[in-house]
């Protein structure tokens, strides 16, 4: 079974679909039973689609840094 932090590490791959079966099967069973995960799943994947739909889009530094610092706070500490 796969920890949080496993997961946040591949969304990315699991939303390009460049996952082994196994490792997609405990990514889905994973996002399937852990609500934070699902969320971070969900919204990058919407993200992606809003940012593809509108041309080329850059966070702002700031946002940036302070987005990946709650993801880092959320998922060490959880």
């Amino acid at each position: 079974m796969m920890d949080c932090k496993q997961i946040l590490s591949e969304v990315s791959n699991y939303l390009d679909g460049d996952l082994s079966k196994e490792v997609k099967q405990a990514v889905e069973g994973h996002l399937g039973k852990c609500t934070r995960c699902s969320l971070v799943y969900s919204t990058t994947r919407e993200t992606l689609r809003i940012v593809s739909d509108c041309g080329v889009f850059t966070i702002p530094v700031a946002e940036g840094t302070r987005l990946r610092a709650r993801l880092k706070e959320l998922f060490v500490q959880g």
